[in-house]
């Protein structure tokens, strides 16, 4: 058995413990609302993930967990309302399931063991010292990802709550559906750039400025955001709360001024050439980048 597979069975069953526990816990609060529910199992299995990441001191334990849970979610509300999959269930259960096993598999294709640990929580490691494991690690890699996810999965209570009333899918519906599937396939491409990228540049002195990449310098990251969007355009179609934007807002704010930045600053370090690419293409938005090349600015 190789170590990497040694490491994704011990995640296996970390993950398979937590969503057990999650589910569990849910029969203790059964007295609450099925938002409130859902969430104390979120919590709960966040819990377990966090516990074995500081038992093997690694916490890139909880990479998986915003791509694996999300579905499990959808689920628990289709199961409350005891529905059927019609129509609109079944196109938000496929974007989900595309989505989630997408983005899982391309995390097991590009981790590399237990040995292995994100850069960024290194980083944080070192720079928080001893406030590390209680802001850095509880708070900043485990609790504060789990709860944006939660809150942009809100949508999809929404929507399934409406199905009763409204079965019929709308217009709106199928926009969310088409944004969540431009977003992923939009993922997909601009992540098989890279690793293409990255074949013929081993030692990693370049910098990427072809395909999607050279009308953004974060594509993987815009497409995550459109999927985002795309969900909270199928929950605003049935449930009328305009509230819920602010799902999807949280969502991009969170890429735009904490993982994009924290990402560029480490391409500067080794690679100055990289503030002539940051001139020529918009950080994140290529309609932005497309604008300014049609209008000469």
């Amino acid at each position: 058995m190789t170590k990497k597979t040694k490491g994704l069975l011990t995640v296996l069953f970390a993950y398979t413990l937590a969503i057990f526990l999650g589910a569990y816990s849910i029969s203790f609060v059964t007295h609450l609302g099925n938002m409130w529910q859902i969430l104390v199992a979120d919590v709960v299995a966040t819990f377990v993930i966090y516990g074995f990441s500081v038992a093997y001191k690694n916490s890139s334990f909880y990479d998986p967990y915003w791509s694996v849970i999300p579905p499990f979610i959808l689920l628990f509300w289709i199961w409350k309302y005891d529905l059927m999959f019609n129509g609109t269930v079944s196109l938000l259960m496929f974007a989900m399931l595309f989505w989630s096993i997408r983005l899982t598999s391309n995390w097991m294709k590009t981790w590399e063991g237990l040995h292995h640990e994100d850069w960024r929580y290194i980083d944080m490691r070192e720079n928080l010292g001893r406030s590390f494991e209680l802001l850095g690690n509880l708070g900043g890699i485990h609790f504060f990802p789990t709860f944006i996810v939660f809150f942009c999965c809100m949508p999809m209570a929404a929507t399934v709550s409406m199905q009763q009333a409204n079965p019929e899918t709308n217009m709106q519906a199928y926009a969310g559906f088409l944004v969540c599937i431009i977003g992923i396939l939009y993922e997909i491409i601009s992540d098989r750039q890279l690793h293409h990228f990255r074949e013929q540049n081993p030692n990693q002195s370049g910098v990427i400025e072809t395909g999607l990449w050279n009308y953004s310098r974060h594509p993987n990251y815009y497409g995550e955001i459109l999927f985002w969007w795309g969900i909270f355009l199928f929950g605003n179609a049935y449930s009328g709360m305009n509230y819920l934007i602010l799902a999807p807002i949280s969502m991009t704010l969170m890429f735009w001024y904490a993982s994009i930045p924290w990402i560029e600053i480490k391409i500067l370090r080794t690679r100055p050439q990289y503030k002539e690419y940051q001139k020529r293409v918009h950080i994140l938005f290529p309609e932005i980048t497309i604008l300014k090349r049609l209008f000469g600015r």
